[in-house]
């Protein structure tokens, strides 16, 4: 992608009419549960060690298109997501490219794909052609991958217990998005702009697939409720903010959930600079198609780039094992709050004290919990090694009855005057 353009947001973004309006996102995960998915995705960040992680070591190799480590990669996704459970979409085309024609596909994986809805995690998985070396892309773009990854196994017992029906995680993994020679609108982006214009008028196959009995094969981008492209992640520096306007409600409440994550200790420290003005900035990338046919995008990408950035000195010796840290702590915990269920018991704040006593056997927690245990619910009260969390009022709650009571205390009293 090209640097950071200043009061450069597209004319589209700045006046789009669909904006994402999830009315269930309202960091709803309590103090309990956050200190048990952190403490989960603790005891799993084995899986993104920079030297010998499952889901972060092999992609740290150079992926260029058709290169071994390319492939290698693209197997990487599709049995780490089939095992899960995702159905793996190919969208395979032919892009007409600065040194000819060049094969590329795109890795569409749907967790449920007959949902109404979409919430899309993003990134781009091919690296860069560079003179002098082979370079890698750590940062660009295999960081961003191995989380979407991390986030898919980390929560896969969470999103199994989503409706089918209702709203399903979607990840794309975009092919093509380095320019051949300068960017350019047309030297770019190759995989989502390939993609955005056949979702426009078409059903992804998997929807078609699990919808092959109905007539409900709308195109994708209606079904697309969300989309979080992640982009340069994983360098010492990394800092977030946010690029798109019909988003920028929803990057601030990230970086509300991000406070409370580091104010309990769960993370190093905050990347979501929200003190700066919502859309001032842009930067082009795999987002812009969509963008350009409404649909709502955060795009989390470092501002300002890695000192790294487009050199070979983006390679494994440039990331920083707690920012990768951090940043599986905050997507998990992110997506964990936009796939909830209505459970009464998830949506009630806990006091400080019911978390003391909720908290009484985390030590005893095994290192193979899923997140259908960290998070209860009343199927599984029983089994649950600690206190079951009693909700409570919140402070807005209690202020509203207190109110309440003392009106009708007043009234009571005045009505007993006047008959005496």
């Amino acid at each position: 992608m090209p640097a950071v353009a200043v009061a450069d947001i597209s004319l589209q973004s700045r006046l789009s009419m669909r904006t994402f309006s999830n009315s269930q996102f309202s960091n709803t995960l309590n103090q309990f549960q956050l200190k048990r998915l952190a403490e989960t995705s603790q005891k799993q960040r084995g899986w993104l060690d920079i030297d010998k992680g499952e889901l972060l070591a092999p992609i740290l190799v150079p992926r260029q298109i058709g290169s071994p480590g390319y492939r290698a990669t693209q197997k990487l996704i599709v049995d780490t997501l089939g095992d899960l459970g995702y159905v793996i979409s190919w969208d395979n085309f032919t892009a007409s490219t600065p040194v000819g024609n060049v094969p590329m596909a795109n890795i569409v994986a749907t967790r449920n794909p007959g949902a109404a809805k979409r919430l899309v995690l993003a990134a781009h998985y091919e690296s860069k052609i560079m003179e002098g070396g082979d370079f890698v892309g750590a940062t660009d773009s295999a960081v961003p991958v191995a989380l979407m990854l991390d986030v898919a196994r980390g929560l896969a017992a969470k999103i199994d217990q989503q409706p089918s029906s209702d709203l399903s995680l979607q990840m794309i993994f975009f092919d093509g998005e380095e320019a051949y020679h300068e960017w350019t609108r047309t030297d770019s982006i190759y995989g989502s702009r390939h993609l955005a214009s056949f979702w426009e008028s078409n059903p992804d196959p998997a929807t078609v697939s699990a919808l092959s009995t109905t007539a409900q094969h709308i195109p994708e981008l209606e079904r697309v409720d969300l989309m979080v492209l992640l982009d340069l992640i994983g360098a010492p520096e990394n800092s977030f903010i946010a690029l798109e306007l019909p988003t920028a409600d929803l990057f601030m409440k990230l970086g509300e959930l991000e406070q409370r994550l580091l104010s309990a200790g769960h993370i190093s420290r905050a990347y979501m600079n929200t003190k700066v003005p919502p859309g001032v900035s842009r930067v082009d990338d795999d987002h812009r198609p969509f963008v350009e046919r409404e649909v709502p995008v955060m795009h989390l990408i470092s501002v300002p780039f890695p000192k790294v950035w487009h050199t070979l000195d983006d390679n494994a010796s440039a990331l920083d094992p707690r920012v990768i840290a951090d940043m599986s702590i905050i997507l998990r915990s992110f997506f964990d709050e936009e796939d909830k269920t209505d459970d009464p018991l998830e949506l009630a704040p806990l006091s400080d004290e019911s978390t003391e006593s909720a908290n009484l056997n985390d030590d005893d927690a095994d290192a193979g919990d899923r997140i259908d245990d960290v998070v209860p619910d009343t199927q599984k009260a029983s089994s649950f090694s600690g206190s079951v969390p009693k909700p409570v009022l919140s402070d807005t709650a209690f202020l509203a009855r207190f109110v309440s009571v003392l009106v009708f205390g007043t009234l009571v009293h005045a009505l007993v005057s006047r008959v005496l």
